[in-house]
């Protein structure tokens, strides 16, 4: 993880492109907007047409085609930052960590969700064998709720939901992640199990010289589960509703997202996203994990509160 308790870069975008230079039930009542909405089957979500690219950490052109960018706008100028990382879980909703809305910079807000974006600094993403993704899409946000325990001091509760203003028609390139409803995917043990983190490197807080990013390519990195009892020789006070992987020299979501989602294939042959990054000492540490919140804790309030 980037710095030693929140993982931190902001990206400002040149506006001439608008690109970066660096969060269940069926409808019910009359009124759409105020009625929940429902999570995807697997083979709706959790699709990832993608092969993955041996040697190298950046990822097919139309792989992970969940993950989103929490676009901010700053007060004092029309430039565009990259203030998150987030999972599009619905046609309408995207699951990111509470830190984004609550530890960003009072001077910045969270106005939109970029979709469908794999080179950050092209306007048309093409990959090497002159393939060409759709464009990628910006949609406003409509809403957000913060876990109402989420807790500054110590990082718990790290979840948040954002309800996009209009749904997102579902591509190649934009489609949902799974989320592990079933209890063998919610209770199943950490350790043993090779997650991915993907993402940009944009987290809340921002580098020292704005500007700057991890990676105009969208990344890829598998990270090792930990067990929770392994993971508190480092950190002490972690949670049950919180999980731990990494610890691999070199080797981080801080070359993810912050808010972004660590993700697995199940037998299925269907994603499902297991953890929403959160927090962590330092950055490919050997033998320090970074720290995620545990979506299969957070199922219910996730349902409860898609409306």
């Amino acid at each position: 993880m980037l710095g030693a308790i929140l993982i931190s870069t902001i990206l400002l975008a040149d506006p001439i492109f608008g690109l970066t230079t660096f969060g269940i039930f069926g409808l019910s009542g009359s009124n759409a907007d105020e009625a929940n909405y429902t999570l995807p089957e697997p083979g709706v979500c959790g699709v990832n047409l993608a092969d993955r690219i041996l040697g190298g950490t950046k990822t097919a052109i139309n792989a992970y085609p969940w993950a989103a960018l929490l676009i901010a706008k700053p007060i004092f100028s029309s430039k565009v930052m990259y203030a998150c990382g987030g999972s599009l879980i619905s046609d309408r909703f995207v699951l990111t960590a509470a830190h984004c809305f609550r530890e960003v910079p009072s001077w910045i807000r969270i106005t939109k969700v970029r979709l469908g974006e794999w080179d950050i600094e092209s306007e048309e993403d093409c990959d090497e064998e002159e393939n060409c993704a759709d464009k990628a899409v910006d949609i406003d946000v409509g809403s957000h709720v913060v876990h109402k325990d989420y807790d500054s001091d110590n990082i718990h509760y790290d979840m948040a939901l954002i309800k996009l203003a209009k749904p997102v028609t579902f591509t190649e390139y934009i489609s949902p992640v799974c989320l592990p409803l079933a209890e063998e995917f919610r209770n199943r043990q950490d350790s043993g199990k090779t997650f991915t983190a993907v993402g940009w490197g944009t987290t809340e807080k921002g580098q020292d010289e704005p500007g700057v990013y991890g990676s105009r390519y969208k990344l890829e990195v598998d990270l090792p589960g930990v067990d929770l009892e392994t993971c508190r020789a480092n950190y002490p006070n972690v949670l049950d509703s919180e999980m731990c992987a990494g610890g691999e020299e070199g080797k981080d979501s801080c070359q993810g997202d912050s808010g972004g989602g660590l993700v697995a294939a199940e037998k299925d042959g269907y994603w499902y996203q297991f953890g929403v990054v959160s927090w962590g000492y330092g950055c490919g540490t050997n033998g320090v994990p970074g720290i995620y919140a545990r979506v299969g804790s957070f199922i219910e309030w996730i349902q409860k509160n898609m409306k």
